[in-house]
């Protein structure tokens, strides 16, 4: 296989991939988002049919929320 790019090979190879969880929305859609530490996690993309979901500034991406036991059980 031959890749003609501008960039550099480095950056091609994504070695540093960080994990990404998964996490359900009530209203049926999902949020992809990466732990933080312990009771934080980062917004990465939001997956919905419903626009109230994109509406929703809790939900952007890029957002970092802290949770709750609460939250968690």
């Amino acid at each position: 296989m031959i890749i003609y790019t501008p960039n550099p090979l480095e950056l091609l190879e994504n070695k540093d991939a960080s994990i990404l969880i998964n996490i359900k929305m009530p209203s049926g859609g999902s949020l992809n988002v990466e732990p933080l530490g312990y009771d934080q996690i980062r917004i990465v993309d939001i997956m919905s049919t419903d626009p109230m979901d994109f509406m929703n500034n809790k939900y952007q991406p890029g957002n970092v929320i802290k949770l709750k036991w609460e939250d968690i059980l």
